[in-house]
């Protein structure tokens, strides 16, 4: 199975990669250019060059191919445009949501499909079960990493498609594992909400 893992630079992407590498797929990573302002050294945010490097670093070591697509304008117009309307309409916006929603499980995944990739594996914190109608959506075991909130929009085709392998630990236990690995993403501080701030 070709499994094309998105690699933000963080350290829970980079188990991510690492596991699917474990598990024997024809894996790829990629890491998402979120931001022209990103592509400056020393930048703040989410999607960083240094971001981009240090996902770099974590693919050659696991000896996979690795790519940098320029998401930028769908970004900005689909993400940031959205925060900025929900604000002046009164609205509280939530953009981890709607990134995820129109970026990495639509824009991400529609190219990985076309591409020929099977499936998409991110670090998010959730978990994909068989239900009586197909893919569901579940809670990760550790309860203050959860990303299902944020993940609750995608739909069963998008579910079908994406592998979580991170939703069964704590985070102390892929902290553990990136170190053990060699990761140089180990200690890496967690990102945190409204990444374009």
């Amino acid at each position: 199975m070709k499994v094309l893992t998105a690699m933000s630079g963080g350290v829970d992407s980079s188990v991510a990669a690492a596991r699917m590498v474990d598990a024997g797929y024809d894996v790829t990573g990629v890491h998402l250019a979120l931001s022209k302002s990103a592509s400056v050294p020393g930048s703040r945010g989410c999607c960083t060059l240094d971001d981009a490097r240090d996902a770099r670093r974590v693919a050659d070591r696991l000896d996979i191919p690795f790519y940098v697509w320029d998401l930028s304008e769908q970004f900005a117009s689909d993400v940031m445009e959205n925060f900025l309307d929900e604000y002046q309409h009164g609205h509280t916006p939530n953009p981890c949501l709607r990134c995820n929603e129109r970026i990495k499980f639509l824009a991400l995944l529609a190219r990985a499909l076309a591409l020929g990739f099977d499936t998409v594996a991110t670090g998010h914190y959730a978990l994909v079960c068989e239900g009586p109608f197909g893919k569901e959506l579940h809670r990760a075991v550790d309860p203050d990493k959860d990303q299902s909130y944020v993940l609750g929009v995608l739909e069963g085709w998008q579910l079908e498609h994406s592998i979580f392998p991170l939703g069964g630990e704590f985070k102390e236990q892929i902290r553990a594992e990136a170190e053990w690995r060699g990761l140089l993403t180990a200690r890496k501080p967690d990102s945190h909400d409204i990444c374009f701030i």
